[in-house]
């Protein structure tokens, strides 16, 4: 939607096919009774002054400006997230407090005298933190969330997503010579009075108003490739089968799906390969309609522990206070699976009990007698999954991609980077000049590769924040 809306303003002829019923994507809210749910924990933290000016002219007065509370529940304790060292000492037993305050300092020593080699999520954690501060927080958390063990998750998962302890700074909070909260990870920032989607809505709005075309429902069924251009892009919208010719396409599909409509039916047995190992992990969402004012303080609570079902709950008020009715308030508790398991297919009463049981263990008493209604949402690409060497298949699609010379894949899915949304519309803005520089015609497979790579630089994507 960013690249049809920079296009339209300069009088391109845009059109965009959205596959769902509603635009925005991963980034879309749905409306119920008044209750707003976005389809994750989305925020607006953007280090590009000309991301920044669009939204803000966009949403003007509508866009708020708003400050994160998160927390980790464990054993019955909330510890601040991220995760703090000194916190986490003090909020779990003391004896378990000891030996993760003991593993820390013991790998720090280990790894300046004998520093070892590590390729995974495991390995990476543990070096940095300690076997018990992995064992407590990371290593169960991440398997629920990602559905394999860590050991088999690639490091640069790790290196992107969690901030490093100063093991000055951790010292002297445990002594009580440092106090407040960690500022590694981005606090402030800004989100629309009406859900994530308001971003994305009032761009659809302004793209039309440019003479820009909008396809929602549309589903992608192929592309006609021929000489290495996209001619014509095939979708089915209801029951219709189209087709609409084109000089250029900026895709945000699944990167594997690109690859095989662009290869036919039969690929290269590498590619194949390739296209099989880069996986998603889905999310099934449970929404839940509350009539109470408030569930808790906290913008979202992570559950490491792999007894409860959810990963996350986020109350949507504290984004937004008119996510809700007056006094009334939402749950949005976040589920990850694979599409069609056991979780993903469930009944959906059963997922609402079930939530509600964890909930009530988690100390959440009177939640099923406030519920107001309840109702579930999928997202089947949610989390590119970041196997060991999802690199090297990562980079021989993308290399396929390249060669056909007037698309270009972008996006979370179709760039395979998990990237949130800001980085997402970047990649929008820059393809859509790329293409405006050359009119439809890239320079080189290099160009529109990079657009795929933007803001990869190593560290971290969040300024300084941890996981999903």
């Amino acid at each position: 939607m960013t690249a049809a809306l920079t296009l339209a303003r300069v009088g391109a002829e845009v059109t965009v096919l959205e596959r769902e019923q509603r635009v925005g994507g991963l980034c879309g809210t749905q409306e119920r009774r008044g209750f707003r749910f976005d389809l994750g924990g989305h925020r607006f933290i953007s280090r590009s002054g000309e991301l920044q000016s669009m939204i803000r002219d966009l949403l003007g007065e509508d866009l708020l400006l708003r400050t994160r509370s998160s927390v980790v529940l464990n054993g019955g304790k909330q510890v601040r997230y991220p995760l703090e060292l000194d916190d986490v000492a003090r909020k779990v037993e003391l004896s378990r407090g000891a030996r993760v305050v003991a593993s820390y300092l013991k790998e720090q020593v280990r790894q300046r005298v004998l520093p070892e080699s590590e390729n995974s999520f495991e390995e990476w954690v543990t070096h940095r933190f300690g076997r018990e501060l992995y064992a407590t927080f990371f290593g169960p958390y991440t398997e629920k969330l990602w559905g394999i063990p860590p050991s088999q998750i690639s490091a640069d998962w790790a290196s992107q997503r969690i901030s490093l302890l100063s093991l000055s700074d951790v010292l002297l909070r445990l002594v009580g010579l440092r106090r407040g909260g960690s500022r590694s990870c981005a606090r402030r920032y800004l989100y629309p009075r009406l859900g994530i989607g308001q971003i994305f809505e009032r761009m659809a709005e302004e793209m039309v108003s440019h003479g820009g075309n909008l396809n929602i429902g549309a589903r992608v069924t192929g592309l006609d490739v021929h000489r290495c251009r996209v001619r014509s892009v095939r979708y089915q919208q209801g029951e219709r089968e189209m087709e609409i010719a084109c000089d250029a396409v900026v895709s945000t599909m699944a990167l594997p799906q690109v690859v095989r409509m662009i290869g036919g039916r039969t690929l290269p047995a590498p590619l194949e390969r390739s296209a099989r190992e880069l996986r998603f992990r889905g999310i099934r969402l449970c929404n839940v309609l509350l009539d109470l004012p408030e569930v808790s303080p906290h913008t979202w609570m992570y559950v490491s522990d792999p007894r409860y079902l959810m990963t996350r709950i986020q109350e949507p008020r504290q984004r937004s206070p008119f996510a809700a009715p007056p006094h009334q308030t939402s749950l949005m508790l976040e589920i990850p699976c694979d599409v069609g398991d056991a979780v993903w297919s469930a009944p959906e009463q059963a997922i609402y009990d079930r939530c509600m049981d964890d909930l009530s263990q988690l100390g959440f008493s009177g939640l099923r007698d406030a519920t107001l209604e309840h109702f579930s949402s999928f997202v089947e690409e949610g989390y590119p999954i970041y196997h060991l060497d999802y690199q090297r298949d990562r980079t021989r699609l993308l290399g396929f991609v390249g060669d056909t010379k007037n698309l270009i894949t972008c996006g979370r899915q179709g760039a395979f980077r998990y990237v949130f949304m800001d980085t997402a519309m970047e990649m929008g803005i820059a393809a859509a000049n790329a293409l405006l520089e050359r009119n439809g015609h890239t320079d080189s497979a290099h160009n529109r590769l990079s657009i795929a790579e933007l803001r990869s630089e190593r560290g971290l994507v969040e300024t300084h924040a941890l996981t999903a």
